[in-house]
């Protein structure tokens, strides 16, 4: 898991300076460190940057980015030198005001905390548009680290977004491509590259009226939004619009005007937003304005060429695709960028990230799933002369086994869903006679074992059977049939062995929250609480994890933090659900005492600043 660094630069201004400036370090769910400083008064760099703007556009504007003359604040004239020059002074002073004293100490401590070889998502929280307006991505910290990339959140945001688990695993990421207002540009290279994407299927909306476009984002199962065509913002970065079309009104739309459905299509599942359109820092600070908690957004910082906007696009879907992390997806493709700087100068300053700090970017991988998880999917269309003809066929065409053992496995969850479960137990065990490599008919016998028969024996041998067949899912199991049984040496074992071979949040999730669990039975708490903290962060709505969190806040006696956990217990378990009875009824019987310890201790702090004041 890469590190994450939220470096907050506090109340402040470049002509007073920022006085208390913090970065926090850990990973998400788990910022575990803390360091203060501040950085100095810089009233020249935000004329730095308004100089380097004023070139920028004079080049964007010109033909081919040739030089224009141009009139406006002292600048008579713009050529690609003197813009070279504006960028070298603007970097040199940018790494100046980030040796100072104050801000030297915590660059110090993150150097002294961080291996350059590390992941690592540098997060900027301020409310100041300037601050957002900087190239930060030239800080020479950034220089030796090159596995780190930034991104930019303002300090007030909601928590993260609850998501409805998905009714089926899906084959395909699902992409809404919007291709808005395309006057003056070519969009046809937007579509080409990202038809080119593996396991996609795109729904695109071509130059859409409003309501078409606010009732797609309605529908459920996004996994990604992308924007091409113009956009804009004001210089406050407010005000952010997309120009939809290029109709003679209602051509435009700004982000108020699309709060409910972007916010339903987070609550759907959507894990990332590209919007390939000039100038969209706006669009980033009014979704934050708007309490939205988007997923990670990638946005251009000023007007972009059209050539540049699908240089980006066609680097950053490479790396991605390709199982390159998010974050350095976008610097690769950033840093690419340079190559097209000799005709597109300032073209490598443009992408930026902004996200919310405690949601983790999407990878590629997870997404498209492999065909070991869409077996998974209950296969509903065969009927029961399928099944005969299937069983007859085994003798005859052992040849082809690997494919008829797919289909036994889906023949055996369709009967597990319908209860049968020993015709469901026979077709999982013709699939692993006819692919016995084949590691999901062993997991699914596992399940039947332990949560139907009540046969930890045979669950274990399943199990056991699935982990060394590949399958991830089959550690977390593992290490919960010997946490039953009170051997936690075992359970700690296999949760060691989870987190080493499994690329996938939701078990990685489930392997900590085991390992938060062996940790409170050894009276570890504060490892209990980093553990169950992270698998929580990975899947925030494990009523299993907020349940052994609040017995470890309990212990502590973090009756504050305690009772949201048991809150939270509450709302994420299901009745319906066995094995998460227990944990309901701990809820309901510690809520009520939680609350009254945490009043009596508010009490107690209150007549203690009472008597003080006396």
């Amino acid at each position: 898991m890469s590190k994450i660094v939220v470096l907050s630069l506090g109340f402040g201004s470049f002509r007073t300076g920022f006085p208390a400036v913090t970065a926090r370090l850990g990973e998400v769910g788990n910022l575990y460190m803390q360091f203060t400083g501040n950085l100095p008064t810089a009233p020249d760099i935000p004329q730095l940057l308004r100089d380097w703007r004023l070139m920028y556009t004079a080049l964007y504007q010109s033909d081919g980015f040739r030089g224009i003359e141009i009139v406006e604040s002292g600048i008579t004239h713009c050529s690609e030198g003197n813009f070279n020059d504006i960028c070298q002074q603007l970097q040199t002073r940018l790494n100046t005001w980030f040796k100072s004293d104050g801000f030297r100490k915590i660059e110090s401590q993150l150097r002294t905390q961080l291996n350059p070889s590390e992941s690592v998502r540098v997060i900027i929280e301020s409310n100041e548009p300037e601050v957002w307006k900087l190239p930060w991505h030239l800080w020479d910290f950034l220089a030796e680290y090159r596995q780190a990339e930034l991104a930019f959140s303002t300090p007030d945001y909601p928590p993260p977004a609850y998501q409805v688990p998905p009714q089926h695993r899906k084959a395909q990421v699902k992409i809404l491509a919007i291709l808005g207002n395309s006057a003056g540009i070519n969009l046809e290279k937007d579509r080409e590259l990202l038809q080119r994407l593996p396991g996609v299927d795109i729904k695109w909306l071509v130059e859409p009226e409003r309501q078409e476009l606010n009732d797609q984002l309605w529908q459920a199962g996004w996994d990604i939004i992308f924007f091409a065509g113009h956009s804009q913002s004001a210089e406050t970065l407010t005000h952010g619009r997309l120009y939809i079309n290029q109709n003679a009104q209602n051509n435009s739309i700004t982000i108020g005007e699309l709060k409910e459905a972007l916010s339903q299509a987070v609550y759907n599942g959507l894990k990332l937003a590209i919007f390939n359109s000039c100038d969209g820092l706006g669009l980033a600070r009014d979704l934050a304005a708007a309490q939205i908690p988007l997923p990670p957004m990638i946005v251009m910082r000023e007007p972009v060429a059209d050539q540049v906007a699908q240089a980006f696009l066609k680097y950053f879907l490479k790396n991605f695709s390709a199982g390159e992390p998010f974050h350095l997806s976008v610097r690769q493709a950033r840093e690419q960028l340079r190559g097209v700087e000799h005709d597109f100068p300032g073209a490598s300053w443009l992408p930026v990230i902004c996200q919310h700090p405690a949601v983790t970017p999407p990878t590629w991988k997870p997404l498209v799933l492999p065909e070991r998880q869409r077996d998974t999917i209950p296969f509903i269309g065969l009927s029961k002369w399928v099944a005969i003809v299937l069983v007859a066929a085994i003798s005859s065409y052992l040849s082809f086994g690997s494919q008829l053992a797919i289909l036994a496995n889906k023949m055996g969850l369709k009967n597990h869903q319908n209860g049968q479960l020993l015709i469901a137990k026979r077709y999982y065990n013709i699939a692993t006679v006819l692919n016995p490599n084949y590691a999901q008919p062993h997991y699914n016998l596992g399940w039947i074992c332990n949560e139907n028969l009540d046969d930890k024996d045979c669950a274990e041998q399943r199990f056991k059977q699935a982990a060394l067949r590949g399958l991830p899912d089959a550690y977390p199991e593992l290490a919960r049939l010997q946490l039953q049984q009170h051997n936690l040496e075992s359970a700690l074992k296999q949760t060691w062995d989870c987190l080493k071979h499994s690329d996938y949040d939701e078990v990685k999730a489930a392997c900590l929250k085991n390992r938060g669990w062996v940790r409170w039975e050894q009276q570890r708490l504060e490892e209990a609480e980093a553990d169950l903290r992270r698998a929580i962060a990975l899947q925030p709505d494990s009523p299993h994890a907020y349940c052994l969190l609040a017995q470890v806040l309990e212990t502590k006696g973090n009756h504050q933090d305690a009772v949201l956990a048991w809150e939270n217990t509450l709302r994420y378990s299901d009745y319906n659900v066995p094995e998460q009875d227990e944990c309901i009824a701990l809820a309901r019987e510690n809520l009520v005492s939680s609350r009254t310890k945490l009043n009596l201790t508010v009490e107690i702090r209150e007549q203690g600043t009472g008597n003080r004041e006396q």
